[in-house]
C-alpha cells in the first residue's frame, strides 16, 4: 500500500510538473456530461467551460496560453471516496454565446464563449458496480478575480462535479441547455432558463448550491487524482448566502422548470452554482452542478417600444406550419434598432434579423434593443408555432404499367375530396387540367397530387409513376404439317423473358399444354385450323396472333414412267404436290443438268432440248418448304 501511494504521489508531481501552472481567471463556469457512447460499457465524457475571451490566451507554438489543450477527470467511489479511474479529454471545439443586447455586451467588453473537451472510456461493470453510486470531478485554480459575492475570489479554485450510478443502471446524465449572452439590469426583474433535458427521461429537480473551490491554489493549479474526504466550498462575502447568492428586492431563485429569476439591487459579478438531479422511481440516481456568473449592471433607462411579431403583415400569435415548408416571422426594422430571437428563451445564434424563417416547433420571441448605445431591451409576446400535418393526399391505381391502346384511372384520396381543399394534378413539372380526384392518363410519366388546406404552404403531396410496357410477339402466318405427323409452333416475342404466360386456343389438336410456350400441334383432320395465342406480360399487358395450321398430304413421286405416246404415264408426273414444290430439278446418269423448275407448273416430258432422252435413271431433287426430297425415276421406252 506505502509503494502505491508513493507511485500516485510521484505521477501526481510529475503531471504536475509537465502541465502549465497558468490561471484559469478566463474560465467564468461549466459542467460536466456523461452518455453511454458505442462500445459496450464505453463512455463518452464531456467537459464544457464557459470562456471570458477577454482573459482567454489560444495557446500557440511560442506562447503555452491558458487554454488548456487537454484535461485529466478522476472518477471516485461515493461511499468511500476510493479512486476509481482517470479520464483524459482532448479539447475539441469553441462557440461563440450571442448577447441578445450587442451595444451594451459591446459597451462593457462582454464577449463570453464556450469550450467542449471531449473523451471516451472504458469501464469494467465489475469494478463499478456499488450501489452508492460514483462522481467525477476536475478541479482548476483560480477564478476571476473581480467577483464580488465570495472572498478572495482570485484564490478560489473551481470543481465540475457530476455523480452517477453503478454500470447496471444504464443512465445518461442531464444536459442542461446552453446559456444565453445575458446580464442583469440593477432594479429590474430577469429571467434566464436553465433547464435540462434528460435521454432517460428521468424527474429532474433543480437547486441552487454553494460553488466549490476544491483543492487547488495559486501555487497548484490542476486538480490530482488523490481521494479527497470532500471538496471545499467557497466562502460567501458577508451577508451574501444561497438566500441571496445574487442580492436584491427579489434574490436568486430557480423553479421547478429551471428557470432562473432575480431582481438584482447591488451592481457587480457574481457566481452561482445550479444543481440539476435526477430521480428514477423515485430515488436520486444521479446530478450534474454547473458553474455560472452574472453580471448586474446599471441599465440607461431609455428602452424601446416592444417588437410586434407579423405574418404576412398581420400580428400573430400562433402559427402553425408544415415541417417542410418553414413560415416567416418578421418585425418592424430600423437603423437604429438591433433584434435577437429566441426560441423558447434561448437565443438563436445567427438569427439578429428582423425576420426569422420559423423551422422548429416552440415558443418564439424577438429582442429588440438600441443599436449604437447601451439601454434596456424589450421583448415581444411569444409566438407559439406548432407542426401541423399535411392533409391527406395518396394516389391509388389498380395498376402502374401502361399498356398499347390503354389507360390507367389514377385516383386521390380514393376518389373523395373535401370541398374545402384545393387539388391539383402534375405531370412531372407539367400542370394538368384536371381538378378533380380522378385523373385518367394514357402516357408515361411521373404523376404528382397535390392538395392545399388553408394552412398557407402546407400541402399534401403524392406521386405514383406510371410506365408504358413495350414489347411485342409474333406468329408466322401459316404452318404446314405433314399428314400423319405433328410441328412446333414458336412464337417471336420481344424482348422475350420468362415472366410471361401463354395461352392456346382451341385446344383440339394441342399435344403440348395450352400454357406453354411452345406448341406442339398434331396435322389437322381437315385440310386447316386457326390457332390462337395470348400472352400476358407480369404486368397484365397482352398481346394476341393467331397461325393458320393446313394439313400436308404426302407427296406421292413415282419410281418409273413411259414418255412413249400411248396416253398412259407419258410424264414424270408427282402427285399431292399442291403448289408445294419450290424448285425440281433432274441430272443425267453423267450429272448434267438436264430438267430444272421454279415451283411445279409442268411435269417432265422426258426430253432434254427438246430431244428425248434415252431409257435410263435419272437422278432428281424435289426441294419443297418442308423438305428436300432425293431421289430417281426410270425413264422406261
Amino acid at each position: 500500500m506505502l509503494k502505491y501511494l508513493r507511485f500516485r504521489l510521484l505521477l501526481f508531481v510529475l503531471l504536475g510538473w509537465f502541465k502549465p501552472f497558468a490561471y484559469a481567471n478566463h474560465i467564468v463556469g461549466g459542467e460536466l456530461q456523461m452518455k453511454p457512447a458505442g462500445a459496450p460499457n464505453t463512455y463518452e465524457i464531456t467537459l464544457i467551460q464557459f470562456w471570458d475571451q477577454n482573459n482567454l490566451i489560444v495557446p500557440t507554438p511560442d506562447n503555452g496560453g491558458n487554454r488548456d489543450v487537454m484535461a485529466y477527470l478522476y472518477i471516485y467511489q461515493k461511499s468511500n471516496k476510493r479512486y476509481k479511474a482517470t479520464v483524459k479529454l482532448d479539447y475539441l471545439s469553441t462557440e461563440q454565446i450571442t448577447y441578445q443586447n450587442r451595444a451594451c455586451a459591446n459597451s462593457r467588453s462582454l464577449n463570453t464563449s464556450i469550450g467542449y473537451y471531449k473523451g471516451n472510456i472504458y469501464l469494467d461493470p465489475a469494478n463499478f458496480s456499488d450501489p452508492g453510486g460514483y462522481f467525477i470531478a476536475w478541479e482548476r485554480c483560480c477564478r476571476n478575480g473581480d467577483i464580488n459575492n465570495i472572498e478572495k475570489p482570485g484564490d478560489n479554485g473551481m470543481v465540475f462535479y457530476l455523480e452517477f450510478p453503478p454500470l447496471s443502471v444504464r443512465n445518461s446524465s442531464p444536459e442542461i441547455v446552453a446559456p444565453n449572452g445575458q446580464y442583469i439590469c440593477i432594479n429590474r426583474p430577469f429571467s434566464m432558463p436553465m433547464n435540462a433535458t434528460d435521454a432517460d427521461g428521468d424527474e429532474l429537480r433543480y437547486s441552487l448550491v454553494t460553488p466549490m473551490r476544491g483543492t487547488t491554489s495559486p501555487g497548484v493549479t490542476i486538480g490530482d487524482s488523490l481521494s479527497k474526504s470532500s471538496y471545499p466550498l467557497v466562502t460567501w462575502s458577508n451577508g451574501i448566502g444561497l438566500s441571496n447568492v445574487i442580492p436584491g428586492s427579489k434574490p436568486l431563485a430557480i423553479d421547478a422548470t429551471g428557470k432562473l429569476t432575480v431582481t438584482a439591487n447591488a451592481l457587480g459579478l457574481y457566481v452561482f452554482t445550479v444543481q440539476c438531479e435526477e430521480f428514477r422511481n423515485g430515488n436520486r440516481i444521479g446530478l450534474v452542478r454547473r458553474d455560472f456568473q452574472l453580471l448586474v449592471i446599471d441599465c440607461n433607462d431609455d428602452q424601446p417600444e416592444p417588437p410586434v411579431i407579423k405574418m404576412e403583415g398581420a400580428s400573430v400569435s400562433e402559427v402553425s406550419f408544415c415541417p417542410e415548408s418553414p413560415v416567416e416571422l418578421t418585425t418592424d426594422d430600423a437603423a437604429d434598432w438591433s433584434y435577437q430571437w429566441q426560441l423558447n428563451g434561448l437565443n438563436i445564434p445567427g438569427e439578429t434579423g428582423a425576420s426569422i424563417m420559423v423551422k422548429d416547433s416552440g415558443n418564439y420571441s424577438v429582442i429588440k434593443s438600441y443599436t449604437k448605445k447601451c439601454s434596456r431591451d424589450t421583448a415581444s409576446s411569444l409566438v407559439h408555432a406548432t407542426y401541423t400535418q399535411s392533409p391527406p393526399a395518396v394516389i391509388s391505381a389498380d395498376k402502374q404499367m401502361l399498356c398499347d391502346n390503354d389507360s390507367i384511372v389514377l385516383l386521390g384520396n380514393g376518389g373523395i375530396n373535401a370541398t374545402s381543399d384545393k387539388l391539383s394534378w402534375r405531370n412531372g413539372p407539367a400542370l394538368l387540367e384536371a381538378k378533380g380526384p380522378a385523373l385518367t392518363v394514357k402516357e408515361p410519366g411521373i404523376y404528382i397530387l397535390e392538395i392545399d388546406d388553408a394552412v398557407p404552404g402546407c400541402a399534401g403531396k403524392d406521386t405514383l409513376e406510371i410506365g408504358r410496357e413495350e414489347w411485342t410477339m409474333a406468329l408466322p402466318e401459316k404452318q404446314g404439317i405433314p399428314e400423319g405427323s405433328s410441328s412446333r409452333v414458336i412464337p417471336l416475342l420481344n424482348p422475350d423473358t420468362p415472366s410471361y404466360t401463354y395461352a392456346w386456343s382451341p385446344p383440339d389438336g394441342l399435344l403440348s399444354a395450352v400454357s406453354e410456350k411452345v406448341a406442339t400441334i398434331a396435322a389437322p383432320a381437315q385440310s386447316e385450323q386457326l390457332y390462337h395465342l395470348r400472352v400476358t406480360s407480369a404486368n397484365g399487358c397482352t398481346a394476341e396472333d393467331s397461325v393458320l395450321v393446313y394439313l400436308i398430304k404426302r407427296i406421292y413421286i413415282p419410281s418409273s414412267f413411259s414418255p412413249n405416246g400411248d396416253g398412259h404415264n407419258d410424264t414424270f408426273q408427282i402427285f399431292n404436290a399442291q403448289q408445294r414444290i419450290e424448285q425440281m430439278r433432274i441430272y443425267n446418269r453423267w450429272g448434267e443438268l438436264i430438267f430444272q423448275s421454279t415451283g411445279y407448273e409442268r411435269p417432265w416430258d422426258g426430253t432434254y432440248k427438246n430431244t428425248p432422252v434415252p431409257a435410263g435413271s435419272y437422278p432428281y431433287v424435289v426441294k419443297t418448304a418442308e423438305q428436300e426430297i432425293n431421289g430417281t425415276v426410270l425413264l422406261l421406252k
